[in-house]
């Protein structure tokens, strides 16, 4: 897989995730941002990227388990944690790993890509421009 692809792939999850809630006003809180993954840095990278809205339930624990029940569907281990706020967190699957966390004051999904061969500095440079 390309740098591209698991960046695409990390970002079409994390924004198809938001579909599975009753939730408008979702956007991202900055463009993906590609940084060094491995022990060598320089030749793996990995892009992180956050999605965010206000939410519109107040059960909390029924969103994170609707997020809980569509990331098991993408073959990923998935966690559940309720205090002091509902939180999902998931590995494997499609990206290395992603949360869902319902707060304080919006909802937050934010998720890892794989880990791919490239250098991210490059990565950087092409896509600045």
């Amino acid at each position: 897989m390309s740098p591209e692809q698991a960046r695409d792939t990390l970002v079409s999850t994390v924004e198809e995730t938001s579909t599975v809630l009753d939730v408008s006003g979702w956007a991202w809180t900055g463009a993906p941002e590609v940084g060094n993954c491995g022990d060598r840095p320089g030749e793996r990278a990995n892009d992180n990227y956050g999605y965010s809205a206000p939410p519109q339930s107040r059960d909390f624990a029924a969103d994170a388990q609707k997020v809980a029940e569509h990331w098991k569907s993408l073959g990923m281990e998935v966690r559940v944690v309720d205090s002091p706020s509902v939180v999902v967190y998931a590995t494997g699957g499609p990206v290395e790993g992603l949360s869902f966390s319902t707060g304080p004051g919006n909802y937050y999904i934010f998720g890892t890509s794989l880990c791919v061969p490239g250098d991210a500095s490059e990565l950087r440079k092409k896509d600045n421009g």
